[in-house]
C-alpha cells in the first residue's frame, strides 16, 4: 500500500499528460505511455539520465534500482526517504518527455 507521501507526489503530479498506470504490477505515473516514476516496495524508483542517476548515487541520496538482485535496471534510481522527492520527480518527468520527442 502506497504511503502518504507517494499519494501527495501523485496528487501534485498528475494531470494533463501525467497519469497514473501499473508497471511491474506496481503504481506509477507516466507521461503518455511513458514511465518516469513508480511505487515499488513502498520506495520511489525514478527514470534519470545517467549523469544525474551517478550524482545522486554518489550523494547517497538513492541507489541504482534492481527489480531482481543483481539485475540493474539501466536509468533507474531507487530514492532514498531523504531525497526532496518532488524536484527529482519533476526532472524524471522532464527527462522522459524529451525522449518521446
Amino acid at each position: 500500500m502506497a504511503d502518504d507521501r507517494w499519494e501527495q507526489l501523485v496528487a501534485d503530479t498528475e494531470g494533463g499528460d501525467v497519469t497514473r498506470g501499473k508497471m511491474f504490477g506496481s503504481e506509477g505515473l507516466r507521461t503518455g505511455t511513458k514511465f518516469f516514476a513508480i511505487w515499488w516496495n513502498d520506495q520511489l524508483v525514478v527514470k534519470l539520465p545517467p549523469a544525474r542517476l551517478t550524482e545522486l548515487v554518489e550523494a547517497g541520496a538513492g541507489q541504482p534500482f534492481e527489480p531482481m538482485e543483481g539485475r540493474k535496471m539501466n536509468g533507474w534510481i531507487l530514492l532514498g526517504n531523504s531525497a526532496d522527492w518532488p524536484p527529482v520527480v519533476e526532472e524524471a518527468r522532464a527527462f522522459v518527455e524529451s525522449q518521446r520527442k
